[in-house]
C-alpha cells in the first residue's frame, strides 16, 4: 500500500458522566492506495508482545498482466462477450446453488446470512460491459466471500471456545472466564494453534480470501484483465459447490439404498 495522507483523529478531554476525565484516545486514519501484492516469505523471530506488529521479509509479487503489456490490443470484443457470457452463467449457478441447496447453505453459511442470500442481485452480461455495474458484481462478490469467512471464523471459534473450557475445567479452582490461553497447558495451546493453522490453510484454498485477491483487481489498470480475474474466482466456486453437492447426493444415495438383500445378489 501506498501512503496518501493521514488524518488525526484522537480525542481529548472527554469526560465520564460522573464527570471523571478519561485518557485520551489516540485514533488516527490513513488513507492510502493499492499498488501490489507481496509474498510473505518469513517472520523475523523476536519477542512480541500481544500489541506489537510482527515484521516479515517479503518479496512482491508481480501482477499477472497490465495494460502496458501491449497484449490486450488483441483482445476481441466477441472475446470479451464471451467470457462476460461465462462470468454470469458461473454467478447465477452459485447464487441458485446456495438459495436451492439448503444442506450445503447449512454446512456454508452463518445463520444470519441463510435469508440475506436470497436477496443476491442478479447480473446481466451488459453489466459487465457496463463499469459502474461491474464494480456492483464485485462488490457483491467481495461481500459473498466475507460471509463465507465469517461463517469458517465462527464455527472455528467455536469449536476453539469448547477445548479451551473443557480443558480449563479440569484445572483445579475455580473456573474462570473468559478462558485465557495463557493459562492453559502447553499441549493444549498447541493443539488450538494448529486448529487454527488448518483452518487457515483450508480457507485459502477455498479461494474466497475477501482482501487480496479484490485488491489484485483494483490494481490491475485493464478491464479485460479484471473481467478475467474474477471470472477465475467465480468459476472455482461453482467448481467447489457442486463437486460437494454431487458428494451430497451420493452419500443420500447410499443412505436411502435398500439394506435388506437377497443371498443371491451380486456386488460389483
Amino acid at each position: 500500500m501506498k501512503l496518501i495522507d493521514t488524518e488525526d483523529r484522537s480525542i481529548s478531554g472527554a469526560r465520564t458522566w460522573p464527570g471523571d476525565l478519561l485518557p485520551t484516545l489516540n485514533r488516527v486514519v490513513v488513507n492510502c492506495k493499492s499498488v501490489g501484492v507481496a509474498d510473505i516469505i518469513s517472520i523475523e523471530e523476536n519477542e512480541y508482545g500481544n500489541d506489537d506488529y510482527l515484521i516479515a521479509n517479503v518479496k512482491v509479487h508481480p501482477l499477472p498482466r497490465e495494460e502496458t503489456d501491449n497484449n490486450t490490443n488483441h483482445k476481441s470484443s466477441e472475446e470479451l462477450d464471451a467470457m462476460a457470457q461465462q462470468v454470469i452463467e458461473d454467478y447465477q449457478q452459485v447464487r441458485s446453488i446456495y438459495i436451492n441447496s439448503a444442506s450445503l447453505a447449512n454446512n456454508e453459511l452463518p445463520k444470519f446470512a441463510r435469508s440475506a442470500v436470497e436477496t443476491l442481485p442478479t447480473f446481466s452480461c451488459d453489466d459487465i460491459h457496463n463499469h459502474k455495474y461491474f464494480w456492483k458484481l464485485i462488490e457483491t462478490w467481495q461481500m459473498l466471500c466475507n460471509t463465507i469467512r465469517q461463517s469458517k471464523q465462527t464455527n472455528l471459534q467455536s469449536i476453539v471456545n469448547e477445548l479451551s473450557v473443557t480443558f480449563a475445567m479440569q484445572a483445579k479452582g475455580p473456573l474462570q472466564l473468559p478462558v485465557k490461553r495463557e493459562s492453559l497447558p502447553i499441549e493444549v495451546v498447541s493443539q488450538l494453534e494448529s486448529l487454527e493453522e488448518t483452518a487457515a490453510r483450508d480457507f485459502i484454498e477455498l479461494g474466497m480470501e475477501p482482501t487480496l485477491n479484490f485488491q489484485e483487481i483494483i490494481s490491475l489498470t485493464d478491464h479485460w484483465y479484471r473481467v478475467e480475474k474474477l471470472s477465475r474466482m467465480i468459476r472455482r466456486e461453482r467448481s467447489r459447490l457442486e463437486a460437494k453437492e454431487s458428494l451430497i447426493r451420493a452419500l443420500l444415495g447410499e443412505e436411502s439404498a435398500p439394506t435388506n438383500m437377497d443371498h443371491d445378489s451380486t456386488f460389483l
